[in-house]
């Protein structure tokens, strides 16, 4: 900071100062002193009103300008107008800057901006979490050093940016991002990216579905055309390969029509056409009769365990729920090995809700399929699932039905132990039997 002038400066400048008024006063007779005395005294005034000046400008800055008189008033509230104009001017200019600001880190996009030499200038954070940035520790630094993958930079160097550019996030490699880069200013540029990754994998789920019902449907009418193809109008079919022509043609058709009537639930499921019936459900007596339905799947080959809280009521359509209950529970059957036990329970929670839970014993689900479980015909095992008679369709249709009671279907399995399927019931849709009043 600025030292002010201190009184043996401020006397030697004052003697320069009147060292020529007082030789002319000599000159033309007027009394030195007299003349001396005047030009002191107004000197004095003056740089008394500088000393003002320079202590309020650099040990007061902000403050009101000191009291005077004369053309120093005039000074002091002159400088002073043109502090508080560019104090307002500063103040509408961070306004502005932190505007900008939260408008950039309101944006669903990371975002961030890089010099011609690929040196960041700034980022949001999103461009944080989702590229592996940090600022501003990291300003100044190329952003080739975290985005390394080879096309990146091949897209970077080839300066033609009219088309997106996709990459794996180097924060997650199951993170898939689509970055545009446009120019922000004369050497600048502004990179924008979004995740697709759910974008990628509904692409995905269309392709396999597509692939999937194309299969699933072939299979039955390919048995049916070989068969009628066989029995033509002029032979008479032999007793026994008609039986079991008839069987085979009778069980493909039973498959066909359980898939489609499947895609039509689904499809009414995922457009809202099906209404949630407030109906009070019995879920104990329910998942007895489901338990004995899976009994006879199995020939009894399982050891199937059930506790209900026959208290525990539910709001909702029967038929949904019966659907959803008996998904879970005839998947149990399907996938776990003959001799295992599958346990089925239904209890209440601490917050009043009911929670459905089917635990088998088999032989477990890999990690990586347990995120895709509820797609439509996704399967872990192509084979196993249509031996035993599974349409794929299931768990899609049960994650749907629980979307209808605000519940999502959580599922954890371990390789060689077994796997759980469970959800839990709001307590809004649940009453307890004590509470029913017969309407």
């Amino acid at each position: 900071m600025r030292q002010l002038p201190n009184s043996q400066k401020l006397f030697t400048k004052v003697v320069i100062f009147l060292l020529p008024f007082f030789l002319i006063g000599t000159f033309f007779g007027v009394p030195a002193e007299s003349l001396c005395l005047g030009f002191i005294c107004l000197s004095v005034w003056h740089y008394h009103q500088l000393s003002l000046l320079i202590n309020w400008l650099w040990t007061k800055r902000g403050a009101y300008p000191p009291a005077s008189k004369g053309i120093w008033a005039d000074v002091f509230d002159g400088i002073y107008q043109q502090q508080r104009k560019h104090r307002k001017k500063r103040n509408e200019l961070s306004v502005l800057v932190r505007r900008f600001r939260l408008g950039a880190e309101s944006l669903p996009d990371a975002a961030l901006v890089f010099n011609d030499d690929r040196t960041l200038v700034w980022c949001n954070s999103l461009a944080q979490s989702m590229l592996g940035f940090k600022w501003p520790e990291d300003m100044g630094n190329r952003i080739d050093n975290f985005l390394r993958q080879p096309e990146f930079i091949q897209y970077l160097e080839s300066k033609n940016y009219d088309k997106p550019f996709e990459l794996t996030s180097p924060e997650s490699e199951f993170i898939i991002l689509e970055c545009r880069i446009a120019p922000f200013e004369k050497d600048k540029w502004t990179l924008i990216a979004r995740d697709i990754t759910q974008i990628k994998q509904m692409e995905q789920m269309r392709k396999d579905f597509i692939a999937n019902v194309s299969h699933e449907l072939r299979t039955p009418l390919t048995v049916m055309r070989g068969y009628l193809e066989l029995l033509t109008e002029s032979d008479v079919p032999d007793p026994i390969i008609w039986k079991k022509a008839h069987t085979m043609m009778n069980e493909q058709t039973i498959r066909m029509g359980g898939l489609v009537n499947q895609l039509l639930t689904l499809t009414k499921l995922e457009n809202k056409q099906y209404v949630l019936t407030q109906s009070k459900v019995n879920v104990a007596r329910l998942l007895n009769i489901i338990v004995e339905e899976a009994n006879t799947l199995s020939d009894n080959e399982h050891v199937i365990t059930l506790n209900a809280d026959s208290e525990l009521f539910i709001r909702s359509s029967e038929e949904q729920i019966r659907s959803a209950f008996s998904n879970l529970i005839f998947n149990a059957v399907r996938y776990t090995p003959k001799g295992q036990s599958i346990n089925v329970s239904w209890k209440i929670t601490e917050e009043g809700g009911a929670k459905f839970t089917c635990q088998d014993t088999g032989d477990g689900i890999p990690a990586e399929h347990l995120s895709r479980l509820t797609e439509r015909f996704y399967r872990v095992n192509q084979a196993r699932t249509r031996d035993s008679g599974g349409s794929g369709l299931g768990l899609s249709i049960v994650k749907h039905i629980l979307a209808n009671h605000d519940s999502d279907l959580e599922i954890s399995s371990t390789l060689n132990v077994g796997s759980c399927f469970s959800f839990t019931i709001p307590a809004r849709f649940i009453v307890k039997e004590a509470t029913i009043v017969d309407e």
